[in-house]
Parts: structure tokens; sequence; C-alpha cells
């Protein structure tokens, strides 16, 4: 028997070997993750708390940085505003016919209905200044008029003149305070708020004072102490404060027992406006004298800080080849914080730099940061190493601000150890910016985005895996096995932190852990700055889908399914969900401008509608998401929600969760509901 000839087998198998280990080594090589994430460490300090002026015990007052709230201190409900109203009548004024600082704006011809407006208020004891028939004043020196003597026929002529109604001027103020957030505010009968029936609070007049501070032709005008019109007439001030203690301005008034003597006062730290208002004061001199002590206590204690020096680490960068690399100021950053602002910090990067973006109340701080060892990507020599399980594992240790040597003596943070958070995790007020780097296709961005820890319902959905960005509508579908799993990974937000739910048969009030905690902090933080108000639940949780038309989906297609989403609305401004009462909803404008903060988004933008409610619904292939929805709010983590909110992948313009997963990598077929990790 011829023996076999086993050679070639002892060539061929180690050969086979050898190409299948080659094959894996390449495919391993250039297919592994390469995500790097910038995480900010910074924590901002504790701000002053402004408690010298609790001890004031004199009329009821708010002080306001910026147009945000720093102090309040009355519990009373709104009360006659006086001739602080004027500054209501003239922002509307230039609002509805602006004109440039140096120039006397438009001509205003007296007509009949100015007269006896005029005749009206000398009869009835009111402030006036005299005019005629046929008289013409310049648009300028009739504010001038108004703002310096309180004229209250002049106040009634330029809203006549600029409205054609008195009843027009409040239609349109009515709206523009709406618009402006400002709450608790009652256009009544005149213009002139000679009449009790315009009322506000010291919280709403102290914003009003802002917005007008800022209007060049209008401070110019309440920081005037004497003007002279052409008649020769001389108007003088009637704040006897304008030019103590660097006060600017604003409006005096009086209006009886009703509200006594109240006065808006405004001065200038730094670039930042600070306004006080104050209201029932028992006497003008009392008024005069309560404000100069407010102001007084305020410039002692409210005054920019330093915060951040040039040099000190506000996060750092993590890669799996480079460990942790520190990311730095550029410069110095001073701030005028104060305790009862809303705060938060951004870290968006670009490679080896970056913005640090700090908010306190109205006011946005940008520095720029650097990352001078950043690398974006592996060497292949570490690529190689990591094949085989040997990651660089360097922890580079991260010290707080006030741990660095090179920090300032007065850096209010040199004794703090803050709890680092990733923002995603922690404090709402912490963000997180991702840079992600593709150094073998989308494959590693794809991973990263992977959760499949998320939730345990599985479903042909291929977005279930992205976890807190998975999406259902109706052309990514879930199955009834995934809506009944993912019912009981949920939590009562009304037994775990008492938000009610406005109306039980429309939903369960269930909400994800994660997205609870933070809608919990979103309630809060709108309660803090609308007191008196508080959000409800509409619906959270559907286990199924409902059929009302274009404005809701079938069973397996909706978003409540996610267990990520909620309707909201505070019901001081109805109880119907009804789209075309956005503007009187001052609650739903909060939420549009500040939920991202918390990790929720718009979930359903008028621009991302697909077209008008009354078509056929459109979930497009571009990111159409076929509704328009003023209240339905999904949680999506603040970093999604921060790039979704500005429109980072939009032109800055509010995006979808449809074309925010498109233009990500992670969607591919919206049309057609495929992934990346289906490829």
């Amino acid at each position: 028997m011829a023996r076999k000839n086993l050679k070639p087998l002892k060539i061929i198998i180690p050969g086979v070997i050898g190409f299948g280990f080659l094959t894996w080594l390449i495919i391993t090589l250039f297919t592994m993750s390469v995500d790097i994430t910038a995480n900010s460490t910074y924590i901002l300090p504790e701000f002053t708390k402004l408690s010298e002026l609790s001890t004031l015990n004199s009329g009821e007052f708010a002080v306001a940085v910026d147009g945000a709230i720093a102090f309040e201190n009355t519990t009373e409900s709104p009360r006659p505003t006086a001739s602080t109203a004027k500054m209501i009548l003239a922002l509307a004024v230039m609002e509805q016919k602006p004109f440039e600082l140096g120039t006397p704006g438009e001509t205003i011809t007296i007509n009949q209905e100015m007269y006896d407006r005029y005749v009206w208020y000398v009869n009835n004891y009111g402030s006036y200044s005299p005019v005629y028939v046929g008289q013409e004043i310049s648009q300028y020196d009739a504010l001038m008029t108004t703002l310096l003597i309180s004229s209250n026929n002049m106040a009634d002529s330029l809203a006549i003149w600029a409205f054609g109604s008195l009843a027009n001027y409040r239609e349109f103020i009515s709206v523009k305070l709406a618009e402006w957030g400002i709450k608790d505010t009652v256009i009544g009968d005149d213009a002139s708020g000679y009449s009790a029936t315009t009322t506000s609070t010291p919280a709403a007049l102290a914003r009003i004072g802002h917005r007008l501070m800022q209007n060049p032709v209008l401070r110019e005008i309440v920081g005037t102490k004497n003007y002279t019109l052409p008649n020769g007439t001389v108007l003088t001030n009637s704040n006897r404060l304008l030019g103590e203690h660097r006060i600017a301005g604003i409006k005096t008034g009086w209006i009886g027992d009703a509200s006594g003597f109240c006065l808006v006062s405004g001065y200038l730290e730094d670039e930042h406006i600070v306004t006080v208002a104050l209201l029932n004061t028992p006497t003008r001199e009392s008024s005069f004298h309560v404000t100069s002590e407010i102001v007084t206590k305020l410039q002692a204690e409210l005054t920019k800080q330093k915060i951040i020096s040039a040099g000190d680490i506000i996060g750092y960068y993590e890669s799996w080849w480079s460990g942790k690399t520190p990311i730095v100021a550029n410069e110095d950053l001073s701030v005028l914080g104060f305790d009862a602002a809303d705060k938060s910090v951004t870290l968006d990067m670009d490679g080896d730099t970056g913005t640090l973006s700090i908010v306190i109340g109205n006011t946005i701080y940008n520095i720029g940061v650097s990352a001078k060892d950043y690398r974006a990507s592996p060497t292949f020599f570490e690529r190689l190493t990591h094949a085989f399980g040997w990651t660089n594992t360097t922890e580079l240790e991260i010290p707080a601000v006030g741990d660095q040597d090179s920090s300032s003596e007065g850096d209010p943070q040199s004794h703090q150890n803050p709890e680092r958070v990733t923002p995603l995790e922690g404090d709402p007020q912490r963000a997180q910016a991702s840079a992600e780097h593709d150094g073998g296709g989308s494959g590693g961005r794809t991973r990263s985005a992977i959760d499949e820890s998320f939730t345990n319902a599985k479903s042909a959905n291929c977005t279930i895996k992205y976890g807190r960005l998975m999406l259902i509508n109706p052309n990514f579908t879930v199955e009834q096995n995934f809506i009944a799993k993912r019912r009981t990974e949920l939590v009562s937000i009304y037994q775990k932190y008492g938000i009610v739910e406005g109306n039980p048969g429309n939903g369960d009030n269930l909400l994800d852990a994660e997205a609870a905690v933070h809608i919990n902090d979103m309630v809060k933080a709108y309660e803090a700055a609308y007191p008196g108000h508080t959000l409800e639940t509409r619906s959270c949780f559907r286990s199924v889908g409902t059929n009302c038309g274009r404005l809701c989906y079938a069973t397996g297609t909706s978003d409540h399914h996610t267990g990520l989403t909620c309707d909201l609305l505070d019901p001081a401004y109805g109880t119907s969900l009804d789209t075309s009462t956005y503007e009187r909803h001052i609650d739903w404008q909060w939420l549009r401008a500040n939920s991202y903060k918390y990790g929720f988004i718009d979930r359903f933008p008028e621009h991302w509608a697909g077209g008008p409610m009354s078509e056929p619904v459109n979930v497009d292939a571009n990111g159409s998401t076929g509704l328009f929805e003023t209240w339905h709010y999904r949680y999506v983590g603040i970093e999604a929600a921060t790039e979704i909110a500005t429109g980072k992948y939009n032109n800055g313009t509010y995006d979808s969760l449809e074309h925010y997963l498109k233009v990500k990598g992670l969607v591919t077929d919206l049309k057609n509901a495929k992934c990346a990790i289906m490829e």
C-alpha cells in the first residue's frame, strides 16, 4: 500500500491559519473603535446669595441681573404699577416705531382724541403736559415728556399714535409681554398707569426695566436729568436718585394706597445691567431711601469674581490610546454670579481647541480652551497592541481647578474638592461634548452609540440598540411584546417625585428612571422661574396608540412607547393640547428654550412636521417627523439634546431627532428603517 504524501497539507494548513490570522488582524486594526470624548470636569462655585437684602423691611422689591431675577422680597399678588407702566409703553412704541439714537424719530401730530385725553387728565388731577390740536412733536420729545415728567396724556397720545387706539396698544403689548416671558402683568384702561387696572409685580417690573435699559434710545432718555423742548420748556427728571450710586434711571410712580410710591432703578456693573423694582412704600422720599439702601448693599455684595484662571484644567479628552488628556483654559474668566440664577456649563471641542460656555441667569460667558497633547487617532503600533488587549490604561490625575498651584489665591474654588460627575449621569447643569473621529469608517461611531443595557425590551427596530436615542415612528415600529416589556422597566414620576398626571385616562405617568430624574429637575427649575406655577403631564408612557387623526399615531408607532416622553403643560394656561394657543403658553415657550439643559427636546417642531396638519402624514427620508406638537418633550440625554436644540447639524436651527440620527450616521435610511449597525 502506497504512503500518502502529507507534505502539501503541512504547507496548506499553516498557510490557511496564517491567512486567517492576517485577515483577522487587518479587519481588527481598521474597524476597531477610535472614539474620543471630551468631558467637562469644571463645576461652578457657590455664588452670592444676596442675604443682606432680606434684612430690609420696606416695601416689596425685586432685583434682576441682565433680566434674570436675583432676589425677590414679596409674596403679594400683582399691584397697580402707577407711572412705572410708562416703561412698558415706551418699549411698545420702540417695538412698533423704532428709530436710531441721535435721531428725532417720526413726527406726531396731536389730534382731537389726544387733546381730549389731555383735558381729561387736567380735570382728574393727573400729571399732564399742555397740548393743542395740530401741534407737532417728535417721537423723541414725546418719549422724553412721558418718561422724565411722567406726562399721562403724552403717554396715551403715544399709544394712540403708534397703535391707532388704546385698545390696540393693550392687545399688542399683552402679546409682547408673553413673548418676552414676563408674567403677572396686565395692561389696564390707559397707557399711563394712572388707572389702577394696570398691575404687575416687582419681579416683572425689574425685568421690564432691564429691557428698557437695553434700548440705547430709552437708556439715554431715562438717564437725562434735564431736557429742553424746542418751545423752551425744561423737563426735569422726577427720579432724584439719577447719578447717585451709579444709578442711570429709570422711572418713578405713585398711585395712593393701592401701591404707594413706586420706583424702578437701573445701574451698570461693568457691562451688566442691574435693575431694582420697588412697590408700596409710604412716601416718595422713602422710595428713594429704600432704593439707595438696596443698591448700596447690592454693589457691596454683587461684584464680578474670577472663577477660572488661564491654564486651569477644566476637563479632559479620554481615549484608549492616550488615556486622559487635559483640556485647559486659554484665558481668565470673571463673572457676575448670583445664587438664584439658572446655571450650566457646556464644553464644545473641535480637535485640540474648543469653547467652554458658562450660563449664569441670562448671561453667557465663553472662553477658549485647548488640549495641547490631543491626538485624534492612535498610531499603527497602538492599534496593533490594542488588538491583542495591551491597551494604554494610564490614568492621568485631573486636579480640581482649585488644586492647581497656578490658581490665584483669590480663586473661589481654591479650597474645593468637587465631586466629578459625568454630565449625563449627574447634574443637568453640567454638559458633555463629544468629538468623534472615524479612523475606519462609520463603524466606530455606530458602536459607540450602541447601548444594549439601556433596555431589556427586544424589537426588530434597529434603533432600540441606541438606548435613549431610540426612534419609534410610523417607519421605525415596535412590537406589542416590546411595549409590554418596556412598561415594566419604568418608574412612576408621581409616586417618586409628585409630578401630577392631569389626565389619568390619557396614558400612564411612567418614565425611564434616568429621564425621571431629569424631568423632576426640569419641573423644579420651571417652578423656580415662575413661583406659584408648575408643570403637569398629560401623557407619558402609552401601551396603546390612538386614532384621532393626524395628531396621533397607532400602536407600535408612537414615541410614547419609548418610556422617554411626556406631554407637558402648566394648567394655569389651560388644559387642552392646542398648538394655536402657543403664544399664551409661557410654559411651552420656557420648555422650548430650556428643556435641552435637562436632556429633553421639543420632539415635534413645526418646521419638521412635513407639511400642514391638514395634509396626510409625511415621515420622510430627510427627517420630517409627521407631527407638530408644542407640548411633546422627549428625553435623549443632555449632549444630544444640546446638539439638537442648538442645531449643531442643522445650520443653527432646531433639529428633529430623525434628521439628527441620519446626520450622525446612526440611521442610514429613514424611510425604510435601516441603521448603520445593519450594514
